[in-house]
């Protein structure tokens, strides 16, 4: 599926980098229900999966866009998927990375 058409990345003061749905990845899959996302200290690797979301148009497994090691998670929006709807990045962001 999708990889970095799908998100936004933005570089922390702290040096870590936060990674969510973009305005292309929110059209392809409409209003999000569910999304399964792995937890702090996972590795990624740019290609492999990273998410798995139930939405309105798509039940599908997205590839993450960049390498890292997951060092936050935001729990708000996996209790609460609607919020990945938002163009806020205070609220859409999915995982932060080092």
């Amino acid at each position: 599926m999708a990889t970095e058409s799908y998100f936004w990345t933005k570089k922390q003061d702290n040096g870590n980098v936060r990674l969510g749905l973009n305005d292309n990845g929110r059209d392809e899959l409409g209003q999000i229900s569910f999304i399964d996302v792995p937890a702090v200290g996972t590795k990624l690797t740019s290609g492999d999966k990273f998410i798995a979301v139930e939405a309105e148009k798509a039940v599908t497994d997205i590839n993450s866009p960049v390498d890292g090691e997951i060092v936050a998670v935001n729990q708000k929006a996996i209790d609460k998927p609607e919020l990945l709807g938002s163009t806020d990045e205070n609220d859409n962001w999915i995982v932060e990375v080092k």
